[in-house]
């Protein structure tokens, strides 16, 4: 059965994409077949792993939305070892004006999604910074949602709390939809932001991983090169810590499932 997983935060700049690609490699490198998917029309996912929507031609998340290309076709293999890649396209903000209109709206990443489950162990959606129609896409289509905390950034933990408010009303709706853990992420517990914000983040409802993801320039550095650190640099301190995490998400999903 694919596991499917939104990584989304109504808050920017909380490494919400450099979870997504950092996960689908450890997941990649340890033999399983994951797909990331990008629906930011910023395409900050396609950007990660060294690729341009340019390059793609009519093959993106959009096109395959729209219905013009199959899913299948718009998944491109071998961006890093087992993980494929469907490309986002800026025009995706257009298509997010456009659903507005159209009934089922919430539907049609789920629709595009579906001919793939079976065809990838794990297919990871990077959503936009924010809780439009395109994020809502993405929680209607996974099953799994992954939070990531900025622990630098008090904007982080309200971010937070709206998407642990948007997924308890799509449970009340019966939607299939559950949040798996907040992440905290540029964690330095030296400082009293993060203090403040630890605590905090514990008066949510959700689950909190026990793995934090450290604040370090070579994440940084892996966003200027295109190669995710946890493929550039494995052993790295920050690799490491998504491998814990990675570990960490699969162990949870085994205890549930």
């Amino acid at each position: 059965m694919t596991r499917t997983i939104a990584v989304t935060s109504q808050k920017g700049g909380v490494a919400k994409t450099t979870t997504a690609a950092n996960l689908a490699v450890v997941w990649g490198r340890a033999g399983r077949s994951v797909l990331c998917v990008d629906l930011d029309p910023q395409f900050a996912l396609t950007r990660a792993f060294g690729c341009s929507p340019s390059q793609f031609g009519s093959c993106t998340t959009l096109d395959a939305m729209r219905g013009t290309v199959s899913a299948q076709q718009a998944a491109h293999a071998d961006v890093a070892p087992g993980v494929s890649l469907m490309p986002a396209h800026r025009d995706l903000r257009g298509l997010e004006l456009a659903l507005a209109g159209e009934l089922k709206r919430e539907e049609f990443l789920a629709r595009t999604l579906a001919p793939l489950h079976g065809a990838y162990d794990d297919i990871i959606v990077d959503c936009p910074p924010n809780l439009g129609l395109l994020t809502v896409n993405a929680l209607f289509a996974v099953r799994e949602a992954i939070v990531p905390v900025s622990m630098v950034d008090a904007g982080a933990l309200q971010g937070a709390g709206e998407v642990e408010a948007t997924v308890a009303m799509l449970i009340e709706r019966d939607v299939s939809i559950r949040i798996t853990a907040l992440v905290r992420t540029m964690a330095d517990p030296r400082r009293l932001t993060y203090r403040a914000l630890d605590e905090a983040l514990r008066t949510l409802r959700a689950p909190i991983a026990a793995t934090e993801i450290p604040l370090r320039a070579e994440f940084h550095n892996a966003t200027v090169t295109g190669v995710p650190l946890a493929h550039s640099a494995p052993q790295s301190p920050g690799a490491c810590a998504y491998t814990e995490l990675a570990d960490e998400l699969s162990i949870v999903t085994a205890l549930v499932a």
